[in-house]
């Protein structure tokens, strides 16, 4: 058998070939990014394989030659294939292939708690709705700007905006995992997705407590004002324990949330927070009775699912005649309210948890109070009251 290591590309510098081994420019001492093996044996003719026996790519000198060393070994037992290779290479990077292969990957990662179940979910429906359908057929190595703008705009018109974006964004994370993985050589750029800004909507103190009087049920009246009081996410709440309350200092630990029923020892931000107790939540906490689970809101001594705060919300704030999430009654409001009370975005994401002062800055659009300032008192004063108007 005659073999050799060889590559297609020149130096990017001085655009001379790569020479010796390994194969670097002798001139500027770069060196390739893609290699592939050429040999020939007597009555099989030549033969190039630009990938190993898993089907990835040969992207280092290294991986090329251990690939060329296994196949005159192969060839000396008489067990070489060439079809093989070709199989194995088509399986291994066809795109739709390599998508479950990275999934099983992040099942992994949600085992090990590094992902949450939602994102697992989330990437499980669209590899399955859009990304396979659409790009499965496709060589990994060979994906480019011009077929991922093609993928953009044949996804449904009807995906908003925001999902579209979302979606968008699997796929360069797939890419860049590929390419930190050395699968591909090539990373590809993400072309932009407008979403604009969300609006965000909020509820006054006197809204929320209309929301709070349709709850005859204590567990439920007493998560719903906790969530409004101490701003936190709902899967944060319903993760509290009564170890993590200390009545006598007045603290709140915020250390856990829930991932879908699964507990998870962390917050979504990998962090824990040290918040003082709302004066009415310490005695709405105390009246509750006390689960041998060790969570705080309980229903039949589980924690509170998602579909139980949602459903339970919904009613409650249709009851009060709001159009309102559950999140934009209690953690936005509860941030919308400090800001227009002049509560800095230092304090206000130290509470939220933020890890970034841009989270928290949404808010400070919100902040109309000191807008009133560009009216004067008289032309507000010209505003007469509706019930003066209907007398005459």
């Amino acid at each position: 058998m005659v073999g050799a290591v060889r590559t297609k590309e020149k130096c990017p510098r001085c655009r001379g070939p790569f020479e010796g081994e390994p194969l670097r420019c002798p001139s500027c001492f770069t060196t390739p990014k893609r290699y592939f093996v050429d040999f020939s044996w007597p009555g099989h003719g030549r033969i190039k394989l630009y990938s190993d026996q898993q089907g990835y790519a040969l992207d280092s000198w290294e991986r090329a030659n251990r690939l060329l060393s296994a196949i005159r070994y192969e060839i000396d037992q008489g067990k070489f294939d060439p079809r093989e290779y070709i199989r194995r290479e088509f399986k291994a990077l066809r795109f739709g292939n390599y998508l479950q292969d990275w999934l099983k990957r992040q099942e992994s990662r949600n085992g090990r708690e590094e992902i949450s179940l939602g994102y697992l979910n989330f990437a499980q429906l669209m590899v399955r709705k859009y990304l396979t359908s659409l790009l499965g057929e496709k060589d990994i190595r060979e994906i480019r700007e011009g077929q991922i703008e093609d993928f953009r705009d044949a996804l449904p018109i009807s995906l908003r905006p925001k999902t579209v974006a979302n979606i968008m964004g699997l796929l360069g994370k797939i890419l860049r995992d590929a390419h930190r993985r050395r699968d591909i050589a090539y990373l590809p750029e993400m072309p932009k997705v407008e979403v604009g800004e969300p609006i965000t909507k909020w509820i006054s103190l006197e809204e929320q407590e209309a929301v709070l009087a349709h709850f005859s049920d204590p567990v439920f009246k007493a998560f719903f004002l906790f969530l409004m009081k101490q701003g936190v996410r709902p899967s944060e709440a319903r993760a509290l324990r009564w170890d993590d309350l200390d009545f006598k200092k007045n603290l709140v630990v915020i250390r856990a949330a829930m991932d879908g029923k699964k507990y998870r020892p962390c917050t979504k931000e990998k962090d824990v927070r040290y918040q003082p107790m709302h004066p009415r939540i310490k005695e709405a906490l105390k009246g509750l009775p006390r689960s041998i689970s060790g969570f705080v809101f309980v229903n039949e001594g589980k924690p509170l699912s998602k579909k139980l705060v949602i459903n339970a919300w919904n009613r409650a704030a249709k009851e009060a005649r709001l159009r309102i999430t559950c999140y934009q009654g209690t953690r936005h409001s509860l941030a919308s309210q400090a800001i227009n009370r002049g509560v800095s975005e230092r304090i206000i994401g130290a509470m939220l948890g933020h890890k970034s002062v841009a989270s928290t800055r949404r808010y400070a659009k919100l902040s109309t109070e000191a807008l009133k300032a560009v009216w004067t008192d008289e032309d507000v004063s010209l505003v007469r009251p509706q019930k003066d108007v209907d007398k005459r």
